[in-house]
């Protein structure tokens, strides 16, 4: 997509008693003004809907662990790489096997280098049994308070992709923790 930049300036100068209007043009990105306007649906940069969002689930299987063993493996790597555990856990039952919580995920709006970086929720879902555990992550429709991206509920196809990529990044270095 193109993009349209525009910004005036303007001052007064007074030259012997005259005041004269001194314009200055600026540039600045009318993208971010324009967040929303892609018009083509099979555009990247076009918002996907809530239909096109799919809980991303990932199973583990010939795992060597008890359940018990699997969920700890799980919970230390959801603290290392998410920092804090209890930040981001909600539920951690032991006996179940089960830890559920929600992260948050950064994505690129537009395929363009002058786009901004947006944040969504996804709820954080993990199982285990004996020898083997399941993971799903599924983006959640909004807007977290630290996004700018405030009339963005859901991320544009190219960020959906963005974080599939990543969840698949995050399921890809769970399984080599447990």
């Amino acid at each position: 997509g193109k993009y349209f930049y525009t910004k005036m300036q303007c001052s007064i100068l007074q030259i012997d008693g005259v005041n004269l209007m001194k314009k200055e043009l600026l540039y600045f990105p009318l993208a971010f003004a324009l967040q929303g306007c892609a018009t083509d649906p099979s555009s990247p940069d076009y918002p996907i809907s809530q239909s096109d969002v799919h809980a991303q689930t990932y199973t583990y299987v010939d795992l060597d662990g008890s359940k018990d063993e699997l969920w700890k493996k799980a919970r230390n790597y959801i603290a290392s790489a998410y920092g804090d555990s209890k930040a981001v856990l909600r539920v951690e039952d032991e006996n179940s096997g089960t830890l559920i919580g929600k992260g948050i995920i950064k994505w690129k709006m537009l395929t363009s280098s002058l786009s901004p970086y947006c944040y969504s929720e996804y709820d954080i879902r993990f199982v285990s049994k004996d020898n083997r555990a399941r993971l799903q992550l599924e983006l959640l429709a909004g807007v977290p308070s630290i996004s700018e991206c405030v009339a963005w509920p859901l991320p544009s196809k190219y960020g959906y992709q963005q974080i599939t990529d990543k969840f698949l990044q995050i399921s890809s270095e769970l399984e080599i923790s447990l």
